[in-house]
């Protein structure tokens, strides 16, 4: 099976329940025809770069999955033939590009272990030299002996 990424956009004037019935309906059709979802995010109501059937927002959806490669135009139809879907895109994810985007968020990690790790380090070294500088103002014992 390939792994694929659909980009939808729905209409915005539709309710939330709504939206994620559309939604619903698009993972079921993928997981009936043998498919496997890998991701699905809601982004959101979102501005458009240009005016869609005369609308100038749209909630995006985002899908990852896989599926065999015969399944691609099934979804495409279903796209084009569901009306409150008003935009969308399939793309297809070679091996290639999936082992950067694990590199990616591999790297993407380490550097915020890292960065915790610095910021812990810096945070000791902050208190030991607390305890290292001399305290400043008159001490309270030399209040009492005058």
């Amino acid at each position: 099976m390939r792994t694929y990424e659909a980009l939808y956009i729905v209409k915005p004037d539709m309710k939330d329940d709504e939206i994620q019935t559309v939604a619903k309906d698009v993972e079921t059709l993928v997981t009936s025809s043998g498919g496997a979802i890998v991701r699905s995010e809601t982004w959101g109501k979102r501005k458009m770069a240009y005016e869609v059937d005369r609308y100038t927002e749209g909630v995006y959806v985002l899908l990852r999955f896989q599926s065999p490669a015969s399944f691609v135009g099934k979804l495409a139809n279903h796209f084009r033939l569901t009306e409150s879907i008003i935009r969308d895109v399939i793309v297809y994810f070679d091996d290639k590009t999936l082992r950067l985007e694990e590199e990616q968020k591999r790297r993407t990690e380490a550097e915020l272990r890292a960065s915790a790790a610095r910021t812990a380090e810096r945070d000791e070294d902050d208190e030991e030299e607390d305890d290292r500088r001399p305290q400043r103002g008159r001490r309270r014992d030399e209040d009492d002996d005058e």
